[in-house]
């Protein structure tokens, strides 16, 4: 007489469900993870898109000249109090990104907005870069001292109006060299830039080849 098995499974079956369930994680969380930076990187790009109305509605007010702080990095008191007029919501000031990277002055929060501290860099500044002294590498003063008056602009005031080339950098995501951070990362980093004609594109090649 045959013996009738009972439900459940064996050791075996579990492992082998185990098993597949891992492979199926470790194909699909990467996937996951991509497609929630896809959507990150499209609400930063609305976000700037959204700001380049502003910075021009500010310029039809003013002679055509640009919003202008005295640097590129944060604080922006400046530029914060220039643009409020024209924005419902300080929240498109912080791209959604930035909170992978745990730096507090780049998250949206009241004291952040009070302080003039935004997600985004900032590139009309009737300041010279050098004044923003370099000190340690950080986020702060890496992209005035290094990037703009070293290597791309030099140490001079960089004051924008919208007779500048429709290609010029107005705003970009935050990005760091020494430590190795772009916001929108997928293998390489890259980064939304708004541009002076007020189009906003997500830019992959290192900053140094395409600013302007």
């Amino acid at each position: 007489m045959r013996a009738h098995r009972t439900g459940g499974f064996t050791l075996i079956e579990l492992l082998v469900v185990l098993a597949i369930i891992a492979i199926l994680a470790a194909i699909l969380f990467p996937v996951f993870a991509r497609a929630r930076e896809s959507a990150r990187a499209s609400a930063c790009l609305s976000n700037l898109k959204q700001l380049g109305l502003a910075w021009h509605m500010y310029a039809d007010d003013y002679d055509e000249e640009f919003p202008c702080d005295s640097h590129a990095s944060n604080p922006h008191p400046r530029l914060v109090r220039q643009l409020e007029p024209y924005v419902k919501n300080y929240q498109i000031f912080y791209c959604p990104s930035a909170v992978k990277f745990g730096f507090d002055s780049l998250l949206a929060t009241p004291e952040n907005w009070a302080a003039g501290n935004i997600g985004y860099y900032s590139f009309s500044f009737d300041g010279l870069p050098a004044d923003v002294a370099p000190g340690q590498p950080n986020k702060e003063t890496w992209i005035d001292w290094h990037f703009l008056n070293k290597k791309v602009w030099g140490n001079q005031p960089r004051v924008l109006t919208e007779l500048c080339d429709s290609d010029c950098w107005l705003m970009s995501d935050f990005f760091c060299k020494p430590t190795n951070i772009k916001i929108h990362t997928a293998g390489v980093g890259a980064m939304n830039v708004l541009y002076a004609d007020g189009h906003v594109k997500l830019c992959a090649r290192p900053a140094t080849t395409l600013f302007k």
